[in-house]
């Protein structure tokens, strides 16, 4: 039988999600289906019906994203892509993304973002990793700084319901000039804060601020698991908030390991720490980007230093975005168009995603063999141009 791919609305929620549970190997509790239809509202839910039965499915979430400094790109943020082991290798993901990326475009969303569980997949659709993660673990005894600014505020626990308004607008602020970042509110929040992985034998989440002069300038969430200290999120907006705040993890008493995923790569806490080398850093692949339009996505952000591209791009699986551009750029903005003039940069579509947010230079992926480029003027010139002051970082994926 044919599989049919079509959006759903409420009636269909629960085969929706107990088939997207199926597809990550879990099942869908009572608890799990309620605030799981709460976010479908905010969403496109794409369901791939095989006869009457789901068995697989995938939503977009429209939404801001900081590209730099002082510019946002409207986003497709897909999520939750999955198809029931019964009907793995049949299309049906190809067929999916097809239809999601063509009506992200159609309704002007510019680039299309995910967090991949399998890094092997999603190159074929033109996504390139964007943004990296450290996942860090240090010993307590080996977590003491050498260097660190003065706190004048104080610490204080709160309960989960003082974090719902005034959390995200913390981390909102601590991320106001972070590529990347997407603010999540409501009931986006509520998911992050959901609990899902916790397992048997670890507390429920602490809630700890940083406030100074009157104001709230950073927060720690994290729960304890036997004699570890897990951070499940940590935000920042001042220099004293974040040294505040990870002096106050590393000394809770009786534990012996401190551990944190999803932190930023430029991170300033390991030149703080006496002895770096204790830190261990693991480096993750965060967001995977894809450019669903090259003029609207390259004229949505500001560039480090002026300067005049011509790019080919290569792009079979969204074939409008196909051709060359001219892109004359600088701090003040860009403007980007198609062209018949001789390409300065040619690349696919899955490397122009990678160089967007400035988490990797041209120079790096020419080297690698995922770009070319006439000169090498031309390839510092791109390196220069889309340099960011932070690095990008998404933070709250979901």
């Amino acid at each position: 039988m044919d599989i049919d791919l079509r959006y759903i609305t409420e009636e269909h929620y629960i085969p929706f999600i107990k088939a997207i549970r199926r597809g990550f190997g879990g099942h869908s509790s009572e608890e799990t289906i309620v605030s799981f239809s709460r976010m479908l509202k905010h969403g496109r839910s794409l369901a791939a019906f095989d006869g009457k039965d789901i068995v697989g499915g995938s939503i977009v979430y429209p939404r801001q994203m900081n590209t730099s400094e002082d510019r946002e790109v409207l986003t497709a943020i897909v999520s939750d892509v999955a198809v029931q082991p019964t009907h793995r290798r049949r299309g049906i993901l190809t067929r999916m993304m097809e239809a999601h990326l063509r009506e992200s475009y159609d309704r002007g969303e510019s680039v299309a973002i995910l967090g991949a569980s399998e890094s092997v997949i999603y190159g074929r659709y033109g996504f390139g990793i964007a943004s990296h993660d450290e996942r860090w673990t240090i010993d307590r005894r080996h977590a003491a700084f050498a260097h660190s600014p003065p706190s004048l505020g104080r610490l204080r626990f709160v309960e989960r319901g003082d974090t719902k308004d005034a959390f995200p607008e913390i981390a909102a602020r601590a991320c106001a000039r972070r590529p990347g970042f997407v603010s999540i509110r409501g009931v986006f929040w509520d998911e992050l804060l959901a609990d899902k992985e916790r397992q048997a034998g670890s507390s429920a989440p602490f809630f700890v601020t940083y406030e100074e002069q009157g104001g709230t300038d950073g927060y720690v969430i994290y729960r304890i698991q036997g004699r570890t200290v897990i951070v499940l999120d940590f935000m920042a907006v001042s220099e004293a908030a974040h040294a505040a705040l990870w002096q106050f993890v590393f000394g809770i008493d009786l534990r012996t390991t401190i551990e944190s995923g999803k932190r930023p790569v430029d991170d300033p806490l390991p030149w703080m720490l006496a002895d770096p080398r204790r830190l261990e850093r693991t480096p993750l692949d965060g967001m995977w980007l894809r450019v669903l339009s090259v003029p609207k996505a390259l004229e949505a952000r500001t560039y480090a230093v002026e300067g005049r591209i011509v790019f080919e791009v290569l792009d079979e699986f969204c074939p409008w975005n196909a051709g060359r551009y001219e892109l004359e750029a600088g701090s003040d903005g860009a403007r980007c168009k198609p062209t018949t003039a001789p390409p300065h940069i040619t690349l696919p579509a899955a490397s122009l995603a990678s160089i967007y947010l400035g988490g990797v230079e041209l120079s790096a992926l020419t080297l690698a063999s995922r770009a070319q480029a006439t000169t090498r003027e031309a390839m510092y010139l791109a390196d220069d141009m889309f340099r960011t002051r932070l690095k990008p970082w998404w933070p709250h994926e979901f």
